[in-house]
């Protein structure tokens, strides 16, 4: 008999991890069945316009073999752990704590090597053994696809609420929309599919070029069910800008059009 997510979860303490998770606040799981399509970039700064507004905001890396998001909030750390030995998050900007498998390695080239097991565990100690405040929202950036990191969440927090990041490149409908069949047959809640690279705003005349035809996402919106509940443009401009200043877009560049669609996708949480 194979061996089931259940087996290899008997040794979560399932009352201390609840006990947690009751002080997360809003769970968001940032997700897609591909990669490549923008997640870390758009948890970053879901999460950075929902702390500026004056929320208490948790942002947590679940993707451990290809953890990007210190990389996205150009930050270098380390954890730390508190008297009690839990971890303590790091608040990365006021109101914002974020937590990620890239600050348990000694460098940017070390690699993360764990099969299905240890990955559910040290998912399991992320909520359970982190000395996360009382938050108000809680962002969880994903690995792409549907392994052992997303089933993991999905089925330790109960109330997420999935946003599905797609763009319009026909490989990315077919992964996302397998994705979301995952999602649904999981029981997880799915707030709606966010496209991402909508169009491209050229630098030098402030106009929108298509990248693919619209109505590939519109197709999958309707073959899933989903309301495309945000259009992110890409925006090289305020891309470089951001990098330049090693600060998230909507901090960098908050007048952009890009910074203006997240904070207002930000809004709909």
């Amino acid at each position: 008999m194979p061996t089931t997510f259940g087996d290899l979860s008997r040794g979560i303490k399932r009352k201390e991890i609840d006990e947690a998770i009751a002080r997360l606040g809003r769970k968001y799981l940032i997700f897609s069945g591909k990669g490549g399509v923008g997640k870390t970039t758009i948890a970053v700064n879901l999460a950075w316009s929902l702390a500026k507004a004056g929320n208490r905001v948790g942002l947590l890396d679940i993707d451990l073999h290809g953890p990007d998001l210190a990389a996205a909030l150009y930050l270098t750390a380390r954890l730390t752990a508190g008297e009690d030995g839990r971890l303590l998050p790091v608040e990365v900007f006021p109101g914002l704590w974020a937590l990620t498998a890239q600050y348990l390695l000694s460098s940017d080239g070390e690699a993360v090597i764990w099969r299905g097991p240890r990955k559910i565990r040290a998912i399991a100690q992320f909520l359970e053994d982190t000395a996360w405040p009382k938050l108000d929202y809680f962002i969880i950036d994903s690995p792409p696809g549907t392994g052992d990191e997303t089933l993991t969440i999905i089925n330790l927090i109960k109330d997420l609420t999935a946003l599905v990041v797609v763009t319009g490149h026909p490989l990315a409908i077919i992964d996302v929309h397998k994705g979301v069949t995952c999602l649904k047959q999981a029981k997880a809640k799915i707030l709606g599919l966010v496209e991402n690279q909508a169009g491209l705003i050229c630098p030098a005349c402030g106009e929108t070029i298509a990248t693919y035809p619209p109505e590939n996402v519109q197709n999958l919106a309707l073959k899933t069910d989903l309301p495309i509940i945000a259009r992110l443009p890409g925006d090289p401009k305020a891309t470089l800008m951001a990098e330049s200043a090693q600060r998230p877009l909507v901090a960098a560049a908050p007048a952009s059009l890009l910074a203006l669609a997240l904070q207002e996708l930000a809004a709909k949480l």
